[in-house]
């Protein structure tokens, strides 16, 4: 659907329903990120009946991946679910999100939860270019895989040419010695195909989705890095809605984020106990080594990284960089 055929003005009068437009590029049916966007959408429609609703475009009928940041700068969407790597260049400070800091899920999620102080520190970074984060559905790592090596060591890679989903990624690459390749991740499989990389760095749910057992031999469980698709508003049309809306909407984020990062309950729909049990038992049976690395390896990846973490405090200040990592370790 063209850009300029939609109409996103979301006008509103008293007694009417607020009509909303969310947007995301993953696919229908794409395995668990569909299910989790679309949950959060079902929920808004089912309790803002008379109040807000919204009409969702999935699958980049809207917007394709590149086009929804300035999709809502534009006014074509009022809402979008939207992976953080595409944000890197107008907002570096999301930056946080993907370097490999996090000890695990559970960290990630804690220190993002709605109202803690890294959430808060996030949108008052975000608000001086007028973008609000609503909440995260928390994050997935992505991991390595290759065609025809084993990867055990940062030095293992020297040489080969590994997708990166973003510029941090590409950093992260590029000092262990790969030549990063950035491009989506509907591109994988081709380029796998034709040679034009030897192996990607990406999450394992997403790899299911795009079929890329069929392409590699390895998959090396170790996170290089993160992803995560929040949800975004413009912080002027975000606070120009009717206090009710607002509120129905928050609250229906904050449930949300409850069950998608399974606070107190552990009914997470992606989790770290769902890769151990459905993921990597998919891959070993379509044929694949699934290697999992010492804690000796860890370290060297760890230290290998290093660079590009004082590389993310430098760009965005060493003070709120800083600031930063000390609200992660808060939620050790």
């Amino acid at each position: 659907m063209p850009i300029f055929a939609v109409d996103a003005c979301a006008k509103s009068s008293e007694n009417k329903e607020l009509k909303l437009i969310i947007a995301s590029y993953i696919p229908v049916g794409y395995p668990y990120f569909y299910e989790v966007q679309k949950l959060f959408v079902d929920m808004v429609n089912e309790r803002g009946k008379g109040v807000v609703h919204l009409n969702a475009y999935f699958s980049g009928t809207l917007l394709k991946g590149k086009e929804l940041l300035p999709g809502l700068l534009a006014g074509t969407a009022d809402i979008i679910f939207q992976t953080n790597s595409y944000l890197l260049g107008s907002f570096p400070f999301i930056g946080f999100q993907i370097i490999p800091v996090w000890k695990d899920s559970i960290q990630y999620n804690c220190s993002q939860k709605i109202g803690s102080d890294l959430y808060n520190l996030l949108n008052e970074e975000l608000k001086k270019r007028n973008l609000f984060q609503l909440v995260s559905p928390g994050a997935v790592f992505d991991c390595i895989w290759t065609k025809k090596k084993i990867i055990r060591n940062p030095s293992d890679l020297k040489g080969l040419k590994i997708r990166a989903p973003g510029k941090i990624q590409a950093k992260l690459l590029q000092t262990m010695g790969a030549s990063p390749v950035t491009m989506p991740s509907a591109e994988i499989p081709q380029a796998l195909q034709r040679g034009v990389i030897d192996g990607a760095a990406i999450c394992p749910w997403t790899a299911q989705g795009r079929g890329i057992e069929e392409f590699c031999k390895y998959m090396t469980v170790y996170a290089i890095s993160y992803q995560s698709a929040p949800i975004y508003l413009l912080r002027d049309k975000w606070e120009s809605y009717p206090a009710e809306v607002r509120k129905l909407i928050m609250g229906v984020a904050v449930d949300w984020e409850n069950k998608v990062k399974g606070f107190g309950n552990n009914n997470a729909l992606i989790s770290a106990d769902q890769l151990k049990k459905e993921i990597i038992p998919f891959y070993e049976k379509k044929g694949m080594q699934v290697i999992f690395l010492t804690d000796k390896e860890s370290k060297a990846f760890v230290l290998a990284a290093k660079p590009v973490i004082q590389w993310w405090i430098r760009e965005v200040g060493k003070e709120r960089g800083k600031k930063t990592l000390k609200y992660i370790d808060l939620c050790d």
